[in-house]
């Protein structure tokens, strides 16, 4: 797709302070987790303004800055907590070194109207940053469940063989359970049954009452 507007590189004072507030915002749920939000929130935002400003105007060359980013991330997180952490660590680098240089090289403004305001151009992504984190909030239940679905272990909950990707801690009897068993079959044929009737009544009310608001004189 063309570009909208014409780019150009952001000064640090607009860059460096965005990527650290980010990185505030993501320390505070990595020090709550070790027992300190406030101390989370001071390393989050030093450390991840420091990377934009070290990978922007020292290191320059993106591809090289990137995987560099993620490399060194994953090895920090291996040492700090085993593979899953290695796998976050990861994460987080790719996208600390994405946003840095999304920032930098003035990206955000390619695909936008150009007559917009600093002040539309924000609540543009704000309003994306919101639906997207909507749309995460809907969904959560369903990316922890599945994970949980493959547990080894009779209880449902995470186990430390789980979190540390050990295979003895994954198994597929609880869907073997499921399969097997006439009553979890017996209940998935009764909510088959209930369920055209349950939508077809909904919409039905729903329906009859939008027709009545619609109306000019609602009794």
């Amino acid at each position: 797709m063309v570009a909208l507007t014409p780019i150009s590189r952001k000064p640090v004072g607009f860059y460096v302070p965005t990527v650290a507030a980010a990185g505030a915002f993501l320390g505070l749920f990595v020090g709550t987790s070790q027992g300190s939000g406030i101390l989370g929130i001071l390393v989050g935002a030093i450390v991840a303004g420091a990377l934009a400003f070290v990978l922007t105007q020292i290191v320059k060359n993106e591809t090289v800055a990137r995987w560099a980013t993620v490399l060194a991330f994953a090895v920090i997180g291996l040492l700090l907590g085993g593979i899953p952490a290695l796998v976050l660590g990861a994460i987080f680098g790719w996208f600390f070194a994405w946003f840095s240089f999304w920032l930098y090289e003035g990206r955000y403004r390619a695909k936008i109207a150009p007559y917009l305001t600093p002040g539309q151009v924000l609540w543009h992504f704000t309003f994306r940053v919101i639906c997207g984190a909507i749309l995460v909030f809907l969904i959560t239940p369903i990316l922890v469940v599945i994970p949980l679905s493959f547990n080894a272990e009779n209880f449902f909950t995470f186990t430390p063989k789980m979190l540390s990707f050990d295979p003895e801690g994954y198994s597929l009897k609880h869907y073997r359970d499921f399969f097997t068993s006439s009553a979890w079959q017996g209940a998935v044929w009764n909510s088959i049954k209930i369920a055209p009737a349950a939508t077809l009544l909904s919409v039905s009310f729903g329906t009859l009452a939008a027709i009545g608001l619609s109306q000019q004189h609602v009794p």
